[in-house]
């Protein structure tokens, strides 16, 4: 016999995946802005590659 998830608690738990998600994508562009920022103003010269 298989228990069914309350609606309730589903939703609680696709709240809380998808705030911990957008933190993450929030923190990686943040960083990935950064990272350009610094490039154009010249603060940092290009990654060596290889």
């Amino acid at each position: 016999m298989v228990m069914a998830m309350p609606w309730g608690l589903a939703v609680y738990m696709m709240t809380m995946v998808w705030a911990v998600l957008d933190g993450w994508i929030s923190s990686c562009l943040f960083v990935a802005d950064e990272i350009a920022t610094a490039l154009r103003t010249g603060d940092i010269g290009p990654f060596p590659v290889g």
